[in-house]
């Protein structure tokens, strides 16, 4: 257990001002700055600089404060687990748009033979990450790109990523689609922060090209939404291809043929770095490891 200097240098990161961290904890101000001098010279490095009247934390500081987030999350986690019995305890997942219609019904079914208590949190890859630094979550599915230093993760499968189309979109009567022709189409795009937004940008990258060379753009958050466009024979885009595996049967969307565009991205179930619950987390990952 951290003493309650670590838990003030915590509440300090998050107010940036030693009378609202003062507030917060119901102590005075000098008391804060004391607590924070007392840790820097037990630590012999420097925690909180100021600049003016401005504070912030130092590049150390801001290293123990992740650890002692960290440390708290499990803490708590820990805590209820011992507090209450096994299929008592709240299970709380987070996962990406995309990966909630095909993929999150998988877990929590795999999940039911060991609670029936499922909270879930349904956003884009930046949003899970910031529930899990927050403890809103203990692990998330995501597809999207993270910090391998503050987060470990377990790949569950690689999912093929392809641009889609109508198939009545006249785009289809190109022999060879390049991307000249593509940035000539309506290109239905996710929202910033979304995983299935960068795995394009990134590519689009390796091309020398970026979003906006499209000349006609449509943002949306939800793929629900961009599948019932494309049904609609609105423009192109670009998803994992286990969402529409029935419009493509169907013959109602159909696969782009793109010249150099093959993908195939693997998903993870990621969760804080060296987690006291990782062993249980691998579990999860194989049983949907496929």
């Amino acid at each position: 257990m951290l003493d309650r200097r670590y838990k003030t240098l915590a509440v300090l990161a998050t107010t940036l001002s030693y009378t609202k961290a003062a507030q917060h904890l119901f102590i005075t101000q000098p008391a804060v700055s004391q607590q924070i001098r007392s840790l820097e010279q037990e630590l012999a490095v420097k925690l909180v600089s100021k600049n003016g009247t401005r504070i912030h934390l130092t590049a150390k500081g801001t290293q123990l404060v992740q650890y002692i987030n960290k440390v708290s999350l499990e803490n708590d986690h820990i805590l209820q687990q011992i507090k209450t019995d096994s299929e008592e305890q709240t299970i709380k997942i987070g996962s990406t748009y995309s990966l909630s219609i095909f993929l999150l019904p998988e877990l929590i079914e795999s999940l039911l033979s060991t609670t029936t208590k499922i909270q879930t949190m349904i956003d884009n890859t930046d949003e899970i990450l910031e529930a899990l630094r927050q403890g809103k979550i203990e692990f998330g599915i995501v597809e999207g790109n993270f910090d391998k230093n503050e987060f470990d993760a377990i790949t569950i499968r690689n999912e093929e990523f392809i641009g889609v189309t109508s198939s009545r979109n006249p785009l289809l009567n190109q022999n060879d689609i390049t991307i000249d022709n593509l940035l000539q189409a309506m290109l239905l795009i996710r929202e910033s922060g979304s995983g299935t937004r960068a795995i394009f940008s990134n590519w689009l990258a390796t091309k020398n090209y970026q979003i906006n060379d499209f000349n006609e753009q449509i943002e949306v958050a939800n793929p629900t939404t961009i599948i019932q466009l494309l049904k609609d024979n609105v423009g192109i885009s670009f998803m994992y291809k286990s969402l529409i595996t029935e419009e493509l049967k169907q013959h109602i969307l159909v696969e782009l043929t793109i010249e150099g565009f093959k993908i195939s991205h693997p998903i993870n179930l990621i969760f804080l770095k060296n987690s006291y619950f990782t062993e249980k987390y691998k579990l999860i990952a194989e049983k949907l490891d496929k």
